[in-house]
């Protein structure tokens, strides 16, 4: 599981159908300084977060299919919760509202 934060949305007329009636969301993961880590990524949202928010992204092989309750979802990341703030020890490190460390 990772914390990212919601940098934009992707629109598909066409797709495979396990996404059909689902949002996909660009996702940028951040370390746990709050700084961009790594290639932006795609993320299926299941909660219903936007643009802006701060999230945890998960998705151990399987839980795709579970959740959706299909055979099989080419779904590697999903979008499992949505972090109001995040502590490191006694530092707070970020809130949902804050703008990502560049």
């Amino acid at each position: 599981m990772e914390v990212g934060k919601i940098i934009g949305t992707v629109i598909s007329t066409v797709k495979h159908e396990v996404y059909e009636g689902k949002r996909l969301l660009v996702v940028q993961q951040l370390d746990l300084e709050g700084r961009p880590q790594g290639p932006v990524r795609l993320a299926v949202d299941y909660i219903g977060a936007g643009v802006g928010d701060l999230v945890l992204i998960g998705g151990a092989p399987g839980v795709a299919a579970k959740v959706f309750e299909v055979e099989k979802a080419p779904i590697k990341d999903l979008i499992i919760g949505i972090v109001d703030r995040f502590d490191l020890g006694d530092e707070l490190v970020m809130t949902l509202y804050d703008e990502v460390k560049e």
